[in-house]
């Protein structure tokens, strides 16, 4: 789906750090209410968007379909958070055509933490996979969240015996989870805790061959999970993932 937008500069305001001459990509989150049948029934973009961009993004949702959520084995209609990744290409008149290219499952929004000064300075990097308990409200349970696997690195060679700096990356990552985004879902029309795994990569700077290498032979994350035991959430069913346009 491609539509053309008017007022570039909203759209610029909107979604920062971006040239106004040139196309861009960035994801816009849309909250979706998803059906017995999996099937989304409404869809809401998150944040202060202009109108038009809104629309585009909610739109990608429609025929995107989820395994339902389900209560003691039972379906249930859920509400739960989607990205759309949107490409911006602007027109030279004030408008810009704006293009859904996919729709991803979404995590948490991780304010970056800092690397770790001795451990950028020599070289050394890591992969990590935070597990990240929210209570139903949406705010972080610190006392429960933590660590659940990490990887270590030493330029492209990863560390089988040294622990170097795994605690300087845990420290810096538990600085920052608290003020993680929330991603609340509802089962029922009901808030529930959720546990989320989230990976977290320190890359050697200017080494983008070394951070795929990271990336790839690291620890997988495993997404999301209800607290409770009789609740399933609602999940994108793989073909979510292929082009929003096609």
């Amino acid at each position: 789906m491609t539509r053309l937008l008017t007022g570039l500069f909203a759209l610029l305001l909107a979604l920062p750090a971006v040239a106004a001459d040139r196309p861009f990509e960035r994801p816009v989150v849309v909250r979706v209410d998803v059906d017995t049948t999996g099937s989304v029934v409404g869809a809401e973009a998150v944040g202060d968007l202009p109108k038009s961009l809104a629309s585009v993004a909610e739109s990608a949702t429609g025929d995107v379909e989820f395994e339902p959520a389900r209560v003691n084995g039972r379906a249930a209609a859920s509400r739960t958070h989607v990205v759309v990744q949107m490409r911006f290409e602007p027109q030279g008149d004030d408008s810009v055509s704006a293009r859904a290219l996919k729709v991803e499952a979404a995590t948490p929004v991780l304010h970056p933490p800092v690397y770790p000064t001795r451990a950028a300075q020599r070289g050394y990097g890591a992969h990590l996979v935070m597990r990240i308990e929210l209570n139903a409200d949406g705010s972080v349970d610190m006392d429960r969240s933590g660590l659940a696997a990490i990887s270590l690195w030493k330029g492209a060679r990863k560390l089988e015996d040294s622990q170097a700096f795994r605690d300087d990356y845990v420290a810096e990552v538990m600085k920052v989870m608290q003020h993680w985004k929330p991603m609340i879902e509802e089962v029922e029309g009901a808030p529930v805790a959720t546990s989320w795994h989230v990976p977290v990569t320190f890359c050697p700077a200017n080494r983008p061959i070394t951070c795929d290498k990271i990336k790839a032979d690291s620890p997988a994350a495993t997404g999301r999970t209800a607290n409770d035991d009789g609740i399933r959430l609602a999940s994108l069913k793989p073909a979510a993932a292929k082009n929003a346009d096609s």
